[in-house]
């Protein structure tokens, strides 16, 4: 895949890496910044260790995500769900500062 450093991205470009994506995780450690999302924990399904490491195009920050939550994203879709003992948060994927569908 192949991003244009200077000037603004071809936003429906760059969903497109993200449309494949799926993520099903129960939260072990994270390690969540501007840039990255770096998580490891375990599918709820399979019970498989698995982790996570994309860049964070959602804009959430360390401090939303805590063992034992779970991340969700579907294939297809942009949006990522945080699922907490009793919340969903969800957050829209941003693209050039706005948030992109």
């Amino acid at each position: 895949m192949l991003v244009s450093a200077c000037g603004e991205p071809d936003c429906n470009n760059v969903k497109q890496a993200y449309y494949p994506d799926e993520y099903n995780l129960i939260v072990g450690e994270s390690s969540i910044d501007n840039t990255w999302i770096k998580i490891t924990g375990y599918d709820p399904i399979t019970n498989e260790k698995s982790k996570i490491m994309v860049h964070n195009n959602w804009l959430f920050d360390y401090n939303e995500v805590e063992t034992g939550d779970t991340i969700m994203k579907r294939e297809g879709r942009l949006e990522l769900a945080i699922h907490k003992k009793d919340t969903i948060i969800r957050y829209d994927w941003y693209c050039g500062g706005k948030p992109y569908k």
